[in-house]
């Protein structure tokens, strides 16, 4: 009977249990789908206070690293902490946090409070605003409307106020130092990405800049220089974050394949070698203050594979120097008469280039950007065109009749080493602008200008850098007889010295390559996989025969011969370890107005007593490994007096330094023997 009874009570209990089972799991169910229909279809009362429960952050690539030839840190992204306040938390504690954080942040605290203040005031305007329309709807009315007519947004309030620029460590742990002493709520310190350039002074220029092209671009935007040029590179894909909050706001889950692994930008390495660039620098800051120069420039190039080694300027503060009084023919000022040209000033010839000093990433690259005629330098371009033509017999003479000559009528030409007669080799060594016109006479105008065009001048240089120039050269159209003979002296084209190093690789590349036109890089040329490297084939154009560009070299390497004795008589230079072939050139500089301007009376086509004298040359001269061209920007009244202002003066002794000093450091093994 006990036993009957005792299972009978256990029955009717386990039934009781699976009662409520069923009831709470019926509750539960009811709960989750009422959940589910009023995220789904809330009704029209609830979907004004219904905000998305999910947040997605965006994960921020960080950008490549631009490097330079030898792997060597150039830009990079290093990251910097700033401070954001939330003043929806920061109330409670508004005369501590703000005396507090002046203090921190070395800043104004009646400046600092003020802002603080003002983010409190709205959000307190705003916490009104949102009273007022729940009021109305629990009142039943409908939404408050605007003038137009339409209901007006509900206003969030501002959880985000930054009060700080990027802070370094030490700062950012005072910051928190601060906040965790005192408990306060509301301070919190934001990571940011922030590019450093390292060795500014000497690659500020080539580097660029980061900044905003328009509203949506984003800090990390190259907007000049190699930040700009390889954008699409460095940039990176940036990633994302989603999670579900809680009633608070914080986060709660992740849910599957919500994140995305943000992509880091690819490394470039440059073309550019950093201690190439500082030797350079060096070597032409010593020669303009030499040369007593309003500037100079400088490029070094690896002929083979078209990289860009170097690439330098420098400007100088001169006293004394004058504006030009160009003459507006539309201005109410009458034009000016200059004084003669005995008793002129030394005029400003260089552009304004206000950031240099304070920022070197905006200054001018004048290496790309300032043209100039390349006088003399430009000679042996078109003697290797009229011998490749066969218009240059090695056993000619040619008769120069004294020190003029005069080929069409009014023209009168003058050597700087006057001779009565000459080989074509020595019209070379001797420069010799009477027998660079007889030679130029020899070749069709057209194909004289279509060589010219083919060596790359009047056309950018492919290097992509912004602000570059084509150059200048005569059109067809106008073209003439004075064209033919000027431009065989290096004058009537305009050209800047990435153009000339270009150019002038024809005459420094070996075996079937001399003749031939590389395309300029400013990556790393390379075939293997170490970051940053390309693997892009080299453009080859033809301009000259192989057999006549090697030909050249000959009388080039008495024009440095020369310039080496010149030096080492003058200067004390010492003895040179490597042998080289260039050719230096001295040009008067163009007295050009701006756009709505004009020269004033008694002003001719160039400046008087100014000049822009330049070097060019290759070494070793048997198996050139580099091409350095140097250009001396106005050199000093002094040196036009002593008649020291030439090229092979000025410009010549600086590559002659700069090859002695990079083909060491290249590993080149010295080819002239030096005498003890």
């Amino acid at each position: 009977m006990s036993t009957a009874f005792n299972t009978a009570q256990e029955l009717q209990f386990n039934r009781v249990i699976l009662a409520i089972r069923v009831l709470v799991i019926s509750a539960l169910v009811l709960v989750l789908g009422r959940v589910v229909q009023l995220q789904i279809s809330p009704t029209p009362e609830l979907a004004a206070h219904v905000q998305p429960r999910a947040t997605t952050h965006s994960l921020g690539a960080t950008r490549g690293d631009l490097l330079d030839r030898r792997g060597r840190v150039l830009a990079t992204t290093r990251i910097a902490k700033r401070v954001i306040i939330d003043p929806t938390t920061i109330e409670a504690n508004l005369d501590q946090a703000v005396m507090g954080l002046a203090g921190v942040l070395s800043v104004d605290p009646g400046r600092l409070g003020q802002k603080i203040i003002g983010a409190v005031i709205e959000n307190n305007r705003r916490a009104a605003v949102i009273e007022r329309m729940d009021q109305r709807e629990r009142d039943g009315l409908g939404p408050e409307l605007g003038s137009d007519g339409s209901p007006i947004d509900r206003p969030q309030l501002s959880q985000y106020l930054p009060i700080s620029g990027l802070l370094d460590m030490h700062a950012a742990e005072a910051v928190k130092a601060f906040k965790d002493d005192n408990k306060l709520s509301g301070i919190f310190l934001e990571d940011h990405q922030v590019r450093q350039r390292s060795s500014d002074q000497l690659v500020g220029s080539i580097i660029g800049k980061l900044g905003f092209i328009n509203e949506k671009a984003t800090e990390r935007t190259g907007i000049l220089g190699a930040e700009q040029l390889f954008e699409s590179q460095l940039e990176g894909t940036d990633g994302s974050l989603t999670y579900v909050r809680d009633a608070s706001g914080g986060p709660l889950w992740v849910q599957r394949g919500a994140w995305t692994q943000e992509q880091r930008g690819d490394d470039v390495r440059l073309s550019i070698d950093l201690e190439i660039q500082r030797i350079v620098l060096e070597e032409l800051e010593h020669g303009a203050e030499y040369a007593d120069s309003a500037g100079a420039r400088a490029v070094v190039m690896n002929p083979h594979t078209g990289e860009v080694l170097a690439m330098v300027d420098v400007i100088r503060e001169i006293e004394g120097l004058v504006d030009f009084p160009w003459y507006d023919p539309k201005g109410d000022e009458p034009a000016a008469t200059l004084p003669h040209e005995s008793e002129r000033p030394r005029w400003r010839v260089l552009e304004p280039d206000p950031q240099r000093g304070i920022d070197e990433s905006l200054t001018r690259n004048r290496s790309v950007r300032d043209l100039y005629e390349p006088g003399s330098t430009f000679k042996p371009f078109v003697w290797s065109l009229a011998k490749t033509q066969g218009f240059l017999p090695d056993d000619e003479i040619i008769e120069i009749q004294g020190n003029r000559y005069n080929p069409y009528g009014r023209r009168v030409l003058t050597d700087v080493t006057p001779k009565t007669s000459l080989t074509w080799d020595g019209v070379i060594e001797f420069s010799s602008n009477i027998g660079m016109t007889i030679a130029s006479e020899r070749i069709d105008q057209t194909d004289l200008r279509n060589t010219i065009r083919s060596l790359g001048f009047g056309r950018r240089s492919g290097l992509g850098i912004m602000g570059e120039q084509p150059g200048i050269v005569t059109s067809s159209k106008n073209w003439s007889h004075w064209t033919q003979t000027s431009v065989a002296m290096g004058y009537e084209v305009a050209v800047t010295p990435v153009q000339m190093v270009r150019a002038f690789s024809v005459f420094a590349r070996s075996g079937e390559m001399a003749g031939t036109l590389p395309q300029l890089r400013l990556t790393a040329a390379g075939r293997d996989d170490r970051p940053g490297l390309t693997k892009d084939e080299i453009i080859i154009e033809r301009v000259f025969d192989p057999e006549v560009a090697v030909r050249v070299r000959g009388p080039m390497t008495i024009v440095v011969q020369r310039m080496d004795d010149k030096d080492r008589s003058v200067n004390n230079a010492p003895a040179p370890k490597y042998s080289m072939f260039g050719k230096s050139g001295t040009a008067k500089i163009p007295c050009n107005p701006p756009a709505g301007s004009r020269r004033p009376n008694n002003a001719s086509g160039y400046f008087v007593n100014q000049y822009n004298t330049s070097f060019i040359a290759a070494a070793p001269a048997n198996a050139p490994e580099i091409v350095v061209i140097v250009v001396i920007d106005d050199p000093g009244p002094e040196r036009i007096k002593s008649r020291s202002h030439y090229g092979s003066r000025v410009a010549g002794p600086v590559v002659r330094r700069i090859t002695e000093r990079v083909l060491p450091y290249l590993g080149i093994e010295p080819d002239v023997l030096v005498e003890d």
